[in-house]
């Protein structure tokens, strides 16, 4: 933690503990779990008392907002979770929880700040994450799906849809990337920052992709550079764990692109 997240962090807790119905705080996000960085925003759990939290959420939205000069105060999930943007860009978020939310969170993973009673998340068993075989189909289906939306996005001369069509097929690449290395989907940092726990020659796969700009032949070639990269990998995690490859999707797929917009993948 660097000195200004550890400023932001104390400066919170104090804004906080004079509140009287926050029951207790913990550091939660990357800087909880011990693996952020100098860029990680400073996210809190907060614990309302019982029945409380939805006025508690509004209350500090207000109170954060102007003692903290938030240019930013976004309440999202009704209010559960409330985003901050200070003037010179320190990021803040409050999660908001009553006390059966906290079994939702592994006391390994959250820093105790304060607390005024005894409830409190458990720990966890630290137990190795296996893959499971739906979770390989559900991204293999997923995947299929997304691409064979390219030639309605070309036909119609949607390339920006096109252009959002690729990034679909990345974040899934990635995701599967974590996948073969056995990361949990709650370690594996927020959207800011997913390299985090990919292998060098994944990092070096990813990179080699092409650029890709808003034209039919560049989308084309990204997304076989992308299928290229995908699909291997893809069935060969399934045949390692046993997941039942969707072959007739797969298939279908391949038909369609290659009668559609001549793609053979």
């Amino acid at each position: 933690m660097t000195e200004e997240q550890g400023a932001l962090l104390e400066a919170l807790a104090a804004h906080l503990e004079r509140e009287p119905t926050v029951q207790a705080l913990w550091l939660a996000g990357s800087l909880g779990a011990g693996e952020g960085d100098a860029f990680s925003d400073v996210d809190l759990l907060v614990l309302a008392a019982e029945g409380g939290w939805q006025d508690l959420s509004e209350t500090l939205a207000r109170s954060l907002a102007g003692a903290f000069d938030a240019v930013l105060v976004e309440p999202l999930f009704g209010g559960r979770v409330v985003n901050f943007i200070t003037a010179d860009w320190a990021r803040f978020d409050l999660t908001i929880v009553e006390r059966d939310g906290l079994a939702r969170y592994d006391a390994n993973r959250l820093r105790l700040v304060f607390n005024r009673g005894d409830a409190a998340p458990l720990a966890r068993p630290d137990t190795p994450y296996r893959t499971r075989p739906e979770t390989v189909v559900r991204l293999a289906r997923e995947f299929l799906r997304v691409l064979g939306l390219l030639p309605n996005a070309l036909g119609r001369g949607e390339l920006l849809n096109a252009l959002s069509g690729v990034d679909i097929l990345r974040r899934l690449t990635v995701e599967l990337m974590h996948e073969e290395n056995g990361i949990a989907p709650d370690r594996r940092g927020g959207a800011l920052h997913p390299s985090r726990f990919l292998r060098a020659e994944q990092l070096a796969a990813l990179a080699a992709l092409p650029p890709i700009v808003g034209e039919r032949e560049s989308l084309i070639e990204g997304n076989r550079a992308l299928v290229t990269l995908f699909l291997p990998r893809a069935q060969a995690l399934a045949g390692r764990i046993g997941a039942e490859w969707p072959q007739a999707l797969e298939e279908a797929c391949r038909r369609h692109l290659r009668t559609s917009i001549g793609l053979e993948i």
